[in-house]
């Protein structure tokens, strides 16, 4: 035990002259009087105190302080300076204002009244203003400004760290520049990259009154370039982009979003979705992929429309452009639903062409051919073209199916009802006529042309042009085989029965469904940019 307590002993021994240094570096930094016009001791003011008077400099660990007068207390050594103060920290950090008291011990400055803290091109203007020079961090409150070259922030409180350049602005915070407005709850503005931090809900407004909302994010002042998340958004004009992660050039006009893209078009009243897409606001260029879905919102129904590859197309001056969509297109509306392989609406003449095995199912029919054209006006289809191998079908009660086949139909449609179809090349028809609503049998009849007339969905007449012929058969008399023309396939599998059937993918061979899935999507934020 007693060799223990001397190994102790000598320890400490050892320790001491190295816990005497420690103590001597840890003593404060006193506060030294550089010069004063007027020096004197009043004790009346306190013990130990000094009085200075004119033109004052004192110094502190590379800090000198110039005032009109000042009261030094050593006993805390602390400073109370009045007028005209003027703070220098390692020559680069300059405070002013009326009033300044310093604490040596502690580095702490709490200047009051006109307050001005400057670096390089940067002022900071406030009435009350804590400068903690340990931490290198300069606290304002009760109104704060910061000008940094063009750019003026203004907040109720705020955080200035000189050595970072960082100015962190809370409550109240109002921006302006001459590109941009803006106000916040809070935001961080780094005086020399110009780029500020969004921390809470602000609204950025351009000079040309694009704006910018969000939660969370940057914005670079100088290049214009903003990346937001959390959900935020791109008003420009009747277009507006929305998305969880958007990275904007305002300079070029541009707007790419991952995860959750929305971009809505209150003109159009359209909007178009996707997990990822960017907008061009220049040239009104736009594209959504990965679950991608354009909503159409007409006088009295919405149309839903499913693709791989949704894409906007420009085309000239007048606003004319063209909606693309690509692969496994799927749409539905109330009054029509369809799929194909690739669509195309130009918005020059209002005509929509569908590619690669395209079915249209409406008021009963179902429409196919190699291609359809779809002819709009006023937002309302007026007439339909099947273009090679055309075939339409529609179901008659339980007991077949009335048939129109050629190689061009040309659909004619009125009130949302189809009325005539003009049949051009190899025209076939089967269907079933009925006397009272009674089944009387069933007419087949082929010519080259052929105009059917339709009654309340219901082949009411056929004019028949270039070789006819035709027979009528009761349906008995007639095997499964005979009541279908060559190349019938009845797709009713395919229809999208509802919005949520659009994101179901089907692929089709030879009439019959050999692959079905439901479309999920993914997130980006597993695969980064």
């Amino acid at each position: 035990m007693k060799f223990f307590l001397n190994i102790l002993v000598v320890c400490l021994l050892a320790a001491m002259p190295f816990m005497r240094g420690e103590a001597q570096r840890q003593q404060p930094v006193r506060i030294k009087i550089e010069r004063a016009d007027v020096l004197r001791h009043d004790d009346k003011i306190g013990k130990n105190t000094q009085s200075l008077n004119g033109n004052v400099i004192l110094s502190h660990q590379h800090t000198f302080l110039h005032c009109d007068s000042a009261y030094m207390y050593n006993d805390s050594n602390v400073v109370v300076a009045y007028g005209n103060v003027h703070v220098i920290q390692n020559d680069s950090i300059h405070l002013y204002g009326n009033r300044i008291t310093y604490f040596g011990n502690t580095n702490l400055a709490k200047v009051r009244e006109n307050v001005r803290a400057n670096k390089g091109n940067t002022w900071l203007y406030t009435e009350y203003l804590d400068y903690d020079k340990s931490l290198d961090k300069a606290y304002f409150y009760d109104g704060g400004k910061v000008v940094n070259g063009d750019n003026v922030l203004t907040s109720d409180n705020g955080l200035y760290f000189p050595n970072t350049n960082d100015v962190y602005f809370k409550d109240n915070v109002v921006g302006t520049s001459p590109k941009c407005d803006m106000v916040s709850d809070t935001m961080r503005y780094n005086t020399k990259s110009e780029i500020i931090t969004i921390l809470g809900p602000t609204t950025i407004v351009n000079s040309d009154s694009t704006i910018v909302k969000s939660h969370d994010g940057w914005y670079n002042t100088q290049t214009e370039e903003a990346n937001l998340l959390d959900n935020s958004i791109v008003i420009t004009g009747q277009k507006t982009l929305t998305g969880k992660r958007i990275f904007y050039d305002k300079r070029n006009g541009i707007g790419r979003v991952w995860n959750d893209m929305v971009l809505a078009d209150t003109v159009d009243n359209m909007t178009l979705h996707g997990d990822y897409g960017f907008y061009n606001e220049k040239t009104g260029a736009a594209l959504a992929t990965r679950n991608a879905q354009m909503i159409h919102v007409y006088q009295r129904d919405t149309l839903y429309m499913h693709a791989d590859t949704l894409q906007i197309e420009p085309l000239d001056a007048d606003s004319s452009r063209l909606i693309k969509a690509y692969h496994w297109v799927k749409f539905f509306r109330s009054d029509i639903q369809g799929r194909c392989d690739s669509l195309v609406f130009d918005f020059r003449d209002s005509i929509a062409t569908m590619y690669k095995t395209p079915i249209i199912w409406a008021q009963d029919n179902q429409m196919t051919a190699n291609e359809i054209k779809l002819f709009t006006k006023n937002q309302a289809i007026y007439k339909s073209e099947l273009i090679d191998a055309a075939f339409i079908i529609s179901p008659e009660d339980t007991i077949g199916y009335n048939q129109i086949k050629g190689k061009l139909m040309t659909g004619h449609i009125r009130n949302n009802e189809l009325y005539r179809i003009d049949v051009s090349g190899n025209g076939q028809t089967l269907y079933y006529p009925k006397d009272d609503k009674v089944i009387i049998g069933i007419n087949r009849a082929e010519s080259s042309d052929m105009t059917i007339w339709m009654n309340k969905k219901k082949i009411s007449n056929i004019t028949m042009r270039v070789s006819p012929s035709g027979n009528m058969n009761p349906p008995f008399l007639l095997g499964e085989n005979e009541c279908k023309l060559a190349g019938f396939s009845w797709l009713e599998d395919y229809k999208p029965k509802c919005r949520e059937d659009i994101f179901k993918k089907m692929e089709i061979a030879e009439g019959v469904i050999v692959k079905e899935e439901v479309f999920e999507g993914f997130s980006f934020d597993e695969l980064g940019e």
